[in-house]
């Protein structure tokens, strides 16, 4: 069983979410935002048993609009897990039968489960109090009978593995650990092999001991303290240098890594932080599968949350982490405040947590959009179409029209023309147009390729940002990184990312990712005969001319940026980076054959006009007026 909705209300600094899970789920965000809260809410939940250890939430875990709340009066601490079966007779049967009196039936035929707890402070028992209740199709509790005849049986089936961000090695390793100790504890050595062994041990103990006669002379030293102790007999000590039993060996067990073959084998306490935070999830794992397999129950998956697996590791390690985590069997919840690991995970996979005044909010990707026109028969000839199945297909639960990714205008008109015989035709037209505009932030199969192979430069950064500004390529980037600083407004300081989008992807796929992600975007292009295919990029999308008001901005028409600097008046120090780079003829040659080199050297002159603009802020104010425009009302709150 896999969570497929979690809601959470008045929880530390959530006061109300409700968000989709998949197999996968990654939570990224800035600091402090509520991810780990996310994935506390979880594991409280799966986790405890309320009565024998304690009630899972403090006061301090109740929602506080402002510091004069007081715990005991606010709303109580809600929290719902939502288990819905992926398709009819996916769950085992014999699971379905164990929990039988706390499923609900779907109306598509699915099985179904809600669990919720709420925490309330009790005047009672002056304490805050937790409630189990697993809910009927209406949302209503089950009769209490039912609920406790399977809270323990639940349990197992819905095993919650955690790994914390803060990771010692030191105590992950320990005998009394959970997951080492788990491990050793399940170590069988055959009775022949015990015997075996420790009769080894007691000869090299012998020999060791007899190897210098002071360990006797303490052993006959410390022997005394028997007869004094108990004054029954004169009593006796050994030295004992080596384990007396199997189970003592056990617990000495511990790692030893070398990095290469000719390198000394060392505890694992004496390798860097990277090898040993990537160790304790290798732990993790095998700890795991070893508590799977001892599973009776048949259908048990195991959920998994995880905060930041990448701690301490460098960026190669970090994006192959990818593959050790989805290697695990089961649903994975995590946090991440990793580009390298970002770049690898799918983008309907993200969810971006941020903090809205003192509240946790979300935005994602959704794995499609339903709309309100309805399955006909006319849409079972249109999707035998290869294009039109790989996007439209029918909602098993409304019966509508549902999309897994954007579509351009001759898709709508199609999708439209299904209901042309239809006495509402007009209407069905329009809810087309109203479904494309709502599929634009939907990335097609081309996109996520485009955006893995173009996009990965930039992938893992751009979603941690604020906001984005989008530009041609390498020159605007540097030009804007300059204006923000000799404008005392740092791009990088106040959560601006630049992308280059040509060179990471396409004019149409950011500012579809930035709406689904709810980050606010520019885009600023050259007035040349490419603007016309940057806008037609975004509006074959779905997105709206409105849409595109204040936020699409070009150069003045016919130019691009080195002629714009030109018409600014920088021909001469243009003509003077050039000569200082090596081009002899910079002075001399004409206006037309100074800008055929300067567009050949793109990078070389704004490199040096970059660091120049970033100390002068009288040059950096005679700069195109589209990007000091921009930066102005960026750092003054105007756009």
């Amino acid at each position: 069983m896999r969570i497929t909705r979690l809601k959470i209300e008045n929880f530390r600094s959530i006061k109300n979410l409700d968000l989709t899970l998949g197999d996968t789920t990654v939570f990224i965000g800035q600091n402090n935002a509520g991810k780990t809260a996310i994935l506390d809410a979880v594991r409280i939940v799966l986790t405890r048993r309320w009565g024998q250890r304690g009630t899972g939430f403090t006061e301090h875990d109740v929602h506080r609009p402002d510091e004069q709340g007081d715990p005991r009066t606010l709303p109580a601490v809600k929290i719902e897990l939502v288990i819905e079966e992926p398709s009819v007779g996916a769950w085992n049967p014999d699971m379905v039968a164990a929990l039988e009196d706390i499923m609900v039936l779907l109306p598509d035929g699915r099985n179904s489960l809600t669990l919720r707890v709420t925490c309330t402070w009790s005047e009672e028992k002056e304490a805050f109090e937790p409630a189990w209740q697993f809910l009927d199709a209406a949302g209503e509790p089950l009769p209490e009978r039912r609920r406790a005849t399977n809270l323990t049986g639940f349990f197992g089936y819905m095993p919650l593995f955690w790994l914390g961000a803060l990771r010692d090695a030191a105590d992950e390793f320990a005998p009394r650990s959970g997951h080492w100790g788990r491990l050793l504890r399940g170590v069988r050595i055959p009775d022949e092999l015990e015997a075996e062994a420790l009769r080894i041990l007691a000869e090299l103990d012998a020999r060791i001991v007899a190897a210098d006669p002071k360990l006797a002379q303490i052993a006959d030293l410390i022997g005394e303290a028997t007869r004094v102790a108990i004054g029954e007999g004169p009593g006796a000590a050994r030295v004992n240098t080596l384990p007396m039993a199997i189970e003592e060996m056990l617990q000495r067990t511990g790692i030893v890594l070398r990095n290469e073959n000719l390198r000394p084998w060392l505890p694992l306490g004496h390798h860097g932080q990277g090898l040993q935070s990537l160790a304790v999830i290798f732990l993790f794992q095998a700890a795991v599968l070893q508590q799977l397999a001892e599973a009776e129950n048949p259908g048990v998956e195991a959920i998994f949350a995880i905060e930041e697996p990448e701690a301490h590791l460098h960026p190669q390690a970090a994006r192959t982490l990818w593959e050790r985590v989805q290697s695990l069997t089961g649903q994975k919840l995590m946090t991440t405040h990793s580009p390298y690991f970002v770049q690898q995970v799918p983008l309907r996979d993200l969810r971006l947590v941020k903090l809205r005044n003192g509240r946790t909010e979300f935005s994602y990707i959704p794995q499609r959009a339903v709309s309100s026109l309805p399955w006909t028969e006319a849409l079972d000839g249109f999707t035998r179409g290869a294009h039109a199945s790989k996007i439209f297909s029918k909602d098993a639960v409304t019966g509508c029209v549902a999309a897994s990714s954007w579509f351009d205008e001759a898709m709508q008109e199609a999708l439209a023309n299904c209901y042309r015989r239809e006495a509402d035709a007009q209407a069905k037209t329009e809810a087309a147009a109203a479904f494309r505009y709502a599929c634009r932030i939907l990335p097609s199969g081309e996109d996520e390729a485009e955006l893995t192979f173009h996009g990965r430069r930039v992938r893992g950064e751009i979603f941690f940002a604020r906001r984005w500004i989008l530009v041609e390529g390498v020159c605007e980037y540097l030009l804007i990184h300059a204006l923000g600083r000799v404008m005392g407004w740092p791009l990088d300081d106040h959560g601006v990312s630049v992308i280059d989008f040509q060179l990471s992807g396409s004019a149409g796929i950011y500012p579809a990712l930035g709406t689904a992600f709810q980050i606010p975007w520019h885009m600023i292009v050259d007035g040349d005969s490419k603007k016309d295919n940057f806008r037609k990029q975004i509006l074959d999308r779905g997105f709206k001319e409105q849409d595109l008001t204040g936020r699409f901005i070009t150069l003045t028409d016919g130019n691009d940026l080195e002629a714009e600097l030109l018409a600014c008046g920088h021909e001469q120090l243009l003509r003077d980076i050039l000569h200082d780079s090596g081009v002899h003829s910079a002075q001399t040659c004409s206006v037309e054959v100074l800008r055929g080199v300067l567009d050949n050297r793109k990078t070389n002159y704004m490199s040096v006009l970059a660091a120049r603009v970033a100390q002068d802020a009288a040059l950096a104010a005679r700069m195109p007026s589209q990007y000091v425009d921009l930066i102005t009302g960026l750092r003054d709150g105007t756009v």
